[in-house]
């Protein structure tokens, strides 16, 4: 009995630090995965070297297999995005932490602390993208959008140029903390004739038009801010969830997809966006 519940703690342990983490990071998988999988190579490692060799295979299935269940099932209705990295590199540690245990290497050990910093922070960030902007890429038609600025006068897109527009509401807290990304970005390329960046509010039923403007000028960001006039009007451009991201060029969208401004991004990003449509 006394055995069973051992090896039903290794099973729990791996999941357990990860909601931990999760609880601590609010979710954040970028530090999650940093953190996490490194601790499940060290509970790996003091469980390998605490167990005979004959052991170690069986011991190994029961740290990986439940967790990796988890994550694989709950894939199905969430979605691979966040998952991936974990189903790949969580039996990765395990495997580490039985290579340490054998070889007795300080070596793996360091490599495998950087190789999980990398991970998290570089690596998961980027496939996150990547898996999220599939058809991000256009080249198609643009049949516009009914724009105001803070006067309430019609505003109109200029059709030769590269346009920049991020969509965003009130609510959106994210949509927020970009701002001085999407700023850093303009004064960038606000010496090119042929960019232009704009803001673009979407208005939400709570919205007051003179308290949303009032708002912005209280920002006080250089980038001009233009207001959608109907919710449905971006909605039908299939725009559900903000930050949201068009570029067009002549007239034709080019991008739809996520605002991409991280430095350590390195897919979908911004200003690699805008270069690549400059350039070609």
């Amino acid at each position: 009995m006394k055995k069973i519940l051992t090896k039903i703690l290794f099973a729990l342990a791996p999941i357990i630090i990860y909601l931990i983490f999760g609880g601590v990071f609010g979710g954040n998988h970028k530090l999650m995965i940093s953190l996490t999988l490194p601790s499940i190579l060290i509970l790996s490692l003091l469980l390998f070297n605490k167990f005979e060799n004959k052991e170690h295979l069986k011991l190994g299935l029961i740290i990986t297999l439940p967790i990796f269940l988890i994550f694989f099932i709950t894939s199905f209705f969430s979605g691979f995005s966040s998952s991936l990295i974990y189903l790949i590199f969580i039996p990765i540690s395990v495997y580490l932490g039985w290579l340490i245990s054998n070889r007795k290497s300080i070596l793996i050990l360091i490599f495998s602390f950087f190789l999980f910093v990398f991970v998290g922070l570089i690596l998961f960030p980027n496939l996150f993208v990547l898996q999220n902007n599939i058809g991000a890429h256009k080249n198609e038609a643009f049949d516009g959008i009914s724009l105001i600025n803070k006067n309430k006068e019609r505003v109109e897109l200029d059709k030769s140029k590269i346009i920049i527009l991020d969509f965003w509401t009130t609510s959106c807290g994210i949509c927020f903390k970009k701002f001085p990304d999407l700023e850093k970005y303009y004064l960038e390329f606000k010496d090119n004739p042929n960019v232009e960046f704009y803001s673009i509010n979407v208005p939400l039923k709570r919205d007051e038009f003179s308290e949303v403007v009032k708002l912005v000028d209280e920002l006080n960001y250089k980038f001009p801010t233009l207001y959608a006039t109907s919710l449905k009007e971006v909605e039908n451009l299939g725009i559900y969830a903000y930050p949201h991201l068009l570029i067009l060029k002549n007239g034709k969208l080019r991008y739809d997809g996520r605002l991409e401004t991280n430095k350590y991004i390195f897919v979908n990003h911004l200003k690699s966006e805008i270069d690549k449509l400059i350039t070609e």
